[in-house]
């Protein structure tokens, strides 16, 4: 009980959740203005945006979805360097006709390959949604597919696995790791 205390309050101190309580979907200037708030009053060097469907992405007519993702990313870009603050873009791939399972490419972002183009890395996560195989579902796929800077790191590949007793990732099946699991690195 005392360390899950000690690591709520640890997580208070470093995270802080923003939602738009309004009827209306936030937009990326909302965002970005509660971002700059957040980074001159708790000193915020990280921002996740999740998820980028439910965002509010009305835009002029004469306006394309490509000319409109390229903005809002550079808007985004633009923050995370003036503000020395990482942001995490979490986006999920459209809807793909025959579609067999296998992990999305980065190019499959619904809206535009800018995605791609002005991220500085890019990483997929995928799980298997095969209900028939439960250990299956257990495994996650870790793609890195760019990595724009090669000093903070390269592409590859990784799978890790969920434990439920634990609630945590493991680099090994917890089927393999049998009771050394909690030796193993752990992933949260």
């Amino acid at each position: 009980q005392e360390d899950v205390e000690a690591g709520l309050e640890w997580l208070s101190e470093r995270f802080f959740l923003v939602r738009h309580e309004d009827e209306m979907l936030p937009n990326m200037d909302w965002i970005l203005d509660i971002a700059r708030a957040a980074v001159m009053r708790y000193g915020i060097r990280g921002l996740v945006i999740d998820p980028y469907n439910e965002l509010d992405h009305q835009r002029p007519n004469s306006m394309s979805e490509t000319e409109y993702v390229s903005q809002m990313l550079t808007k985004i870009k633009r923050f995370a360097q003036h503000y020395d603050c990482h942001v995490w873009f979490v986006a999920h791939p459209k809807q793909l006709a025959n579609w067999r399972g296998e992990a999305p490419d980065l190019y499959d972002i619904s809206g535009s390959a800018h995605f791609i183009n002005k991220a500085d890395n890019g990483i997929v996560i995928h799980r298997s949604r095969d209900t028939s195989n439960p250990e299956l579902m257990r495994a996650a796929q870790i793609f890195v597919r760019k990595v724009r800077n090669k000093a903070a790191g390269h592409i590859g590949d990784c799978t890790l696995y969920y434990d439920r007793k634990s609630g945590r990732y493991l680099d090994e099946d917890a089927g393999e790791a049998g009771d050394h699991a909690e030796d193993e690195e752990l992933i949260h």
